[in-house]
């Protein structure tokens, strides 16, 4: 089956992750700050409302797996049509030569398979299935691939020629966006780092001097000032995380 991976749905392991998380957020945030469970349980369905967030967020981790598998498939295309094979050959060829790397599982696998019966078995144009293909990742390198193979189609130019040189700038990219996305995603962690380091005191101070705090979870002030304290390391760590996320 084909896969739209600007709308596939989680697997059910990744939403029991998620609902984990998120009690287990919920309910440490409620014990420490409000020594409450019930305040836990508040704070679970609060943190469950980030569920498109992270559901997005997989996605989008998916799409970067993706990528760097397409620009693996790139250089094989590349070789095999060098070697006077024509594009609809390549992506055939392309299977074998990748089985050894990647799992049946991996989706640039997939993808290969799916699109391979469409052309063998289907007798669809080798086109129409990467434009296909290139719709449904959503993913803005593999059009430009997909646009340089229809122009050279039409415009009949030296097709081995211009493949080779798509996939060196288009892979030099890919390669560029990775490490990128490499240094902010150790920013990211770092932050988190940061926002975990009130939840950190918050212990210390519990197991080495609970009366200090008793004033914040016995009076109403107290439950007031600690809500808009975790309201404002909410809006920070937010506001890290849209810092960390560069859009190349």
């Amino acid at each position: 089956m084909p896969i739209y991976y600007d709308t596939m749905d989680l697997s059910a392991d990744e939403k029991l992750k998620f609902a984990l998380g998120a009690l287990t957020l919920g309910m440490i945030t409620g014990i420490l700050f409000y020594d409450s469970d019930l305040a836990g349980i508040i704070l679970a369905a609060c943190c469950g409302m980030s569920f498109p967030r992270y559901r997005q967020a997989q996605r989008e981790k998916k799409k970067g797996q993706l990528l760097i598998q397409f620009r693996d498939l790139l250089y094989s295309i590349s070789s095999s049509v060098s070697s006077g094979r024509n594009v609809a050959g390549a992506l055939e060829e392309s299977v074998d030569f990748w089985k050894a790397t990647y799992e049946e599982t991996d989706y640039i696998m997939q993808e290969l398979r799916y699109m391979n019966g469409r052309i063998r078995e289907g007798g669809e144009k080798d086109l129409d299935v990467l434009r296909d293909f290139a719709q449904r990742s959503g993913l803005e390198d593999v059009s430009d691939f997909v646009s340089v193979y229809e122009s050279c189609r039409h415009s009949g130019g030296n097709l081995p020629l211009a493949i080779n040189r798509a996939t060196s700038v288009i892979g030099d990219k890919i390669t560029l966006e990775r490490e990128l996305k490499t240094m902010m995603a150790q920013k990211a962690f770092e932050s988190r780092i940061v926002a975990l380091a009130p939840f950190a005191i918050i212990l210390l101070l519990r197991v080495m001097s609970p009366e200090y705090l008793e004033p914040m979870t016995t009076t109403g002030e107290g439950r007031i000032i600690t809500t808009f304290a975790l309201g404002l390391m909410a809006v920070s760590l937010i506001m890290m995380e849209r810092i960390n996320r560069i859009e190349i």
